[in-house]
C-alpha cells in the first residue's frame, strides 16, 4: 500500500499544523488555498470498516488489524478543531 504525502512546500506556503509522523498536516497559501493531509472526516466506524477490508484483501496481517482495532476502539476523533479551523479559514480569520 503506497501513501503519498507532502513533505516540502514553497516558502510562501504557511504550515498550520504538523505532527511527528509528517512535517505538514495542514497548510495554507495566502487566503486562497488550504490543504489537509489525512482524513479528518473519518469516523471510528469508517476506520474499523477500512481495517476489515484491508484484512479481507490480505493487505494487512491479523496481528496488525487487532492492534489497530484496539487503538481505534479507545477513541473517537474530535472534529471540533477541524471544524473551527475550516470555518475560520473560509471566513478569512486565521
Amino acid at each position: 500500500m503506497f501513501s503519498k504525502q507532502v513533505h516540502d512546500l514553497p516558502p510562501e506556503v504557511e504550515v498550520l499544523a504538523w505532527s511527528n509522523k509528517t512535517r505538514v498536516e495542514v497548510f495554507r497559501y495566502r487566503d486562497h488555498i488550504m490543504g489537509v493531509q489525512g482524513h479528518p472526516e473519518y469516523t471510528k466506524d469508517i476506520l474499523l470498516h477500512l481495517i476489515d477490508r484491508l484484512l479481507q484483501r490480505n493487505l494487512i496481517e491479523e496481528p496488525y488489524a487487532v492492534e489497530a482495532r484496539a487503538s481505534i476502539e479507545e477513541m473517537e476523533p474530535d472534529k471540533e478543531p477541524w471544524k473551527e479551523l475550516c470555518t475560520n479559514f473560509l471566513k478569512g480569520r486565521h
